[in-house]
C-alpha cells in the first residue's frame, strides 16, 4: 500500500464494518426525521415487504403508490459494489494520491476506482447527503 492509506481509519473503520450498519448510518443521515419519499416528498411512508433480515428496506411511498428503497435517488443507486466498499471509498477519497491506490485499497479495479471517485466528486460540489455522509463517518 501507499503511504498513509496503508490501513483505513480506525473510527470509521469500526462504523462500516458491516453493510447493517452502513445502511443505519445511511438512513440515519438521509432521513433524520423518517423516510420520506424521494419522488413527492411525502412523509405517510411504510415499509413495503418484510425486510428483517435485510439491511437494505423497500418502502411504500402512501402518496403517490410508488416504491423506493435506501438507495433511490443516490448515488449509490443502481451499483452493485457493497454500501460498505462506498463509504471505505468516501474516507479515503482525499487521502489517496491516485485512483490506483485507491483501487487496490478498496480491492477494486482501477476502473471501478476510477467512477467511484467521479460520482463522490460530483456528488461533494452539491451540499447535501454525501457531505452529511462524511460527517457522521468522521464522527462529527
Amino acid at each position: 500500500m501507499i503511504g498513509n492509506v496503508d490501513r483505513f481509519n480506525k473510527a470509521v473503520e469500526e462504523r462500516v464494518r458491516s453493510e447493517p450498519r452502513c445502511f443505519e448510518i445511511l438512513r440515519r443521515v438521509r432521513w433524520p426525521d423518517g423516510v420520506v419519499c424521494p419522488r413527492w416528498g411525502a412523509t405517510r411512508v411504510t415499509t413495503h415487504t418484510n425486510f428483517d433480515e435485510q439491511s437494505r428496506r423497500r418502502y411504500l411511498c402512501l402518496a403517490c403508490r410508488r416504491t423506493f428503497t435506501d438507495l433511490t435517488g443516490t448515488i449509490f443507486a443502481q451499483s452493485n459494489l457493497p454500501l460498505e466498499t462506498w463509504f471505505r471509498c468516501l474516507d479515503l477519497l482525499w487521502r489517496c494520491p491516485t485512483t490506483g491506490a485507491l483501487a487496490q485499497t478498496l480491492g477494486v479495479k482501477w476502473e471501478t476506482a476510477a467512477r467511484m471517485q467521479r460520482r463522490l466528486v460530483a456528488a461533494w460540489t452539491r451540499p447535501g447527503l454525501i457531505r452529511n455522509l462524511q460527517r457522521a463517518l468522521d464522527g462529527r
